[in-house]
């Protein structure tokens, strides 16, 4: 009988351990989550955590520029974007389709946003860094092209899976291997019908301080750099603790 009850006792405490432990867990959880969004409502999180700027190509033309703090209204209703437009979380991504570090957020991005419809808005915008980069312009062109018909995020994947080679040539052939009007398209992108919207984009990035690729502004709160999706799972998590976010 004492034999029975010691190991009783033995299993009791084993549980209490246990039971302590995931509760820390998930208090360690939850105060990383309060303090991202705490972080994003006071407007300081790029200036505050510097875990979160991951690999980022800076622009050389740019980087003597001064860099304007605040929040920034860059959301745009005529871009290309994914998710539910009442969204509490809306992230708009700077990007260049000939930068490296761009292709890795892409990947994150597009995961996160087709996973979470409900939660994240994601706006995609065009910042061709062409002093390093110099056909990324012409490629973010080739992009709104394709969405003319309604291939942008197709077109976007093709871009960034093929960023080896984004010549001229390269963006005609895209656009037929997904089946687009190459008539059309190819009219669309000699014309340079959208080289003043790609030129929009880079200036409304360069006013809210992007000086390289990625920059991310979530919630009109920029972080230059590659966002670990850790932290933007972290952010997501926040979403369903309605209380916690503006």
């Amino acid at each position: 009988m004492q034999e029975q009850d010691e190991i009783h006792n033995e299993r009791n405490w084993v549980a209490t351990v246990a039971t302590f432990i995931v509760l820390l867990l998930v208090s360690l959880f939850l105060w990383r989550v309060v303090y991202y969004v705490n972080l994003i409502q006071s407007g300081s999180i790029d200036k505050s955590s510097p875990q979160l700027v991951g690999s980022f190509t800076s622009s050389l033309r740019l980087a003597s520029e001064q860099i304007p703090e605040g929040e920034f209204d860059v959301v745009t209703v005529d871009d290309p974007f994914l998710g539910a437009e009442n969204s509490k979380l809306t992230i708009v991504e700077f990007a260049d389709f000939g930068c490296p570090y761009s292709q890795a957020s892409s990947l994150i991005m597009r995961k996160l946003s087709t996973e979470n419809p409900d939660k994240i808005r994601y706006i995609y915008r065009d910042f061709p860094l062409i002093e390093i980069h110099p056909l990324a312009q012409k490629a973010s062109e080739a992009s709104h092209c394709a969405k003319d018909q309604n291939k942008f995020w197709e077109y976007h994947d093709k871009l960034y899976q093929n960023q080896n080679d984004l010549s001229q040539k390269r963006l005609y052939q895209f656009a037929q291997e997904l089946g687009l009007n190459s008539g059309r398209f190819k009219s669309c992108l000699d014309s340079d019908k959208y080289k003043d919207e790609v030129k929009k984009d880079f200036d409304d990035g360069v006013r809210a301080g992007v000086r390289g690729t990625p920059t991310f502004f979530i919630n009109g709160n920029r972080i230059p750099g590659v966002i670990p999706e850790k932290v933007l799972n972290e952010l997501l998590a926040a979403v369903a603790l309605s209380e916690y976010v503006p």
